[in-house]
């Protein structure tokens, strides 16, 4: 059983989250406090030492990760819950931590349940730092992303990736130091995830990082060398905005 507390500054959320707890994961979930502010939270996790906390983003003024901020280690498990802030939702998602929306539907809270049993402390440990660089430093290059591969996650530093080839429904995520990791997720997962960290979609299989772009040679859509040796082509009606973007 999942030693559980429910996090959330609206009474009728907490209901809500409780009643269907308590009727589709009762035999997964035991729970064990309730709370409407970050202060209480962080006194009911240190003295009750949950396995698992559903979290609210929004809390008044507070933050869910403000909670997040307090804790040096995380001896514990966190599901988000939010009302849709896209922000909030690529933070999570950039990390690879597990979110429900509001309003919380069956099927994905026993998902959710579901992932909690099966992870592992030592990773959840690197997603939370990943999670809250990535909040208090949204563009920072050297920023971690989770990337789901076959047996489970790597962190990989945003500015370690040269560049991401679509291979049907798979990335192959090209790195820096020679490796390549095959992803599940497909590329435009990827250049949604990489907005803002000086990457570009160049081709419908390429989204390529611009610190390692070296040359750029002309042609109906041209080509662009990546790292002295990879060649990627530059779709012809990508091929305006690529240029707008290199120059920039």
């Amino acid at each position: 059983m999942l030693r559980t507390i429910l996090i959330d500054d609206e009474a009728k959320a907490r209901e809500n989250l409780r009643i269907l707890l308590t009727r589709y994961c009762k035999d997964d979930i035991e729970l064990i406090e309730e709370c409407d502010t970050i202060e209480k939270a962080y006194t009911s996790v240190n003295e009750l030492r949950p396995h698992l906390i559903f979290l609210d983003i929004e809390m008044g003024r507070a933050s869910g990760f403000d909670l997040l901020n307090r804790f040096k280690q995380y001896p514990f498990k966190v599901v988000f819950i939010t009302a849709f802030d896209q922000y909030a939702i690529k933070a999570i998602r950039f990390s690879a931590l597990d979110y429900l929306l509001k309003p919380v539907s069956v099927t994905d809270l026993r998902n959710a349940v579901s992932k909690v049993k099966k992870s592992i402390h030592s990773e959840r440990e690197l997603h939370f730092e990943t999670l809250l660089n990535f909040i208090n430093n949204p563009q920072r290059k050297s920023n971690r992303i989770a990337i789901p591969v076959q047996n489970g996650y790597h962190l990989i530093p945003v500015d370690q990736i040269m560049y991401c080839e679509a291979h049907k429904e798979y990335t192959y995520i090209n790195l820096f130091k020679k490796e390549t990791i095959c992803s599940s997720l497909n590329l435009g997962e990827y250049e949604e995830l990489l907005e803002g960290y000086d990457f570009f979609r160049v081709h419908h299989s390429y989204l390529v990082n611009r610190q390692y772009i070296q040359n750029y040679i002309r042609g109906e859509g041209g080509e662009i060398v990546i790292n002295h040796q990879q060649r990627i082509p530059i779709s012809r009606r990508k091929k305006e905005d690529f240029l707008r973007w290199l120059k920039q």
